[in-house]
């Protein structure tokens, strides 16, 4: 079976630990986890260090200093480039997560399921409110359950969401729909290494906040890798923060790049990267 790689990118250790947890207790756990950071502080180094020591989860640091604006692109690929350096298979799995989602038990193995019909599974998050997440349950999860109440609504709006993406999907096979649909999320989706290595993974001319996922799903699907579906069976949750989002989608700083379009294969992504600061490496068995 081919590996299955962890990806957690954070700015901050604020959720990181129930991140953590989350993918500590994977039904199918990782074959190996790299969490890559955008800022070199120690509280970040000395947060994997705590949780890799209390979940028993052996993690891969990667840490480089903030650029002064938000490159989530590039902190992405310098965890994919970390992996590189030690040569795995094009079929490795790579699972990517934000810092602040708290994959449920089932995520890993629905993606690796899914995985066996396409190179790219697409999920999504339930977003839990300012109280779920004050009343997060851990022992639930660890149990297999959600770990605070979902309301009804929450469980339907995830529904229709797949319910959208299979139809956007179909519309695909017919050259029909937006070139970028069904929507890439980048905080929790899975994607074969060869084939995020074709477009050259996140364009890293992307910055601030939003539409590199988006690109990236784009370019992914103009080289022709078929995505399935996991929203509703790679469950996972968001835990509640103040927003960086804007209100609308096209008041991004990115979307006027976006709407521009560009190359299948990007420019500066995972070869070629944009300038920054030197990585950070360290081990956290």
């Amino acid at each position: 079976m081919p590996p299955l790689f962890a990806i957690v990118t954070t700015h901050t250790t604020r959720h990181l630990r129930r991140c953590l947890l989350g993918v500590a207790v994977q039904r199918r756990r990782p074959d190996r986890v790299v969490v890559t950071c955008d800022g070199d502080g120690a509280d970040l180094r000395d947060a994997v260090a705590a949780g890799a020591a209390e979940f028993g989860l052996p993690i891969t640091l990667v840490r480089r200093a903030h650029a002064g604006v938000s490159r989530s692109g590039q902190v992405r690929n310098n965890a994919v480039r970390a992996l590189a350096a030690d040569s795995p298979p094009g079929d490795a799995l790579l699972v990517f997560l934000d810092g602040d989602i708290c994959p449920a038990p089932v995520c890993f193995a629905a993606h690796e399921e899914r995985a066996r019909e396409a190179d790219l599974v697409l999920g999504f998050r339930l977003d839990l409110t300012e109280q779920q997440t004050e009343a997060f349950d851990e022992s639930a999860l660890r149990a297999g359950n959600d770990p605070a109440s979902i309301e009804p609504q929450q469980s339907a709006d995830l529904t229709a969401r797949e319910k959208r993406y299979r139809r956007a999907l179909l519309l695909r096979r017919f050259g029909l729909g937006k070139p970028h649909k069904p929507k890439l999320l980048s905080a929790n989706f899975a994607v074969r290494l060869r084939s995020l290595l074709r477009v050259n993974g996140f364009d890293e001319l992307y910055e601030q906040y939003g539409q590199e996922d988006d690109d990236l799903g784009r370019r992914l699907y103009g080289a022709g890798v078929r995505p399935a579906l996991a929203l509703t069976a790679a469950r996972a949750y968001h835990l509640w923060h103040p927003t960086r989002a804007p209100g609308n989608w096209n008041d991004s700083p990115n979307a006027a790049r976006f709407a521009r379009g560009g190359p299948v294969r990007c420019v500066q992504g995972i070869e070629n990267p944009k300038p920054q600061g030197a990585l950070i490496r360290s081990e956290h068995p």
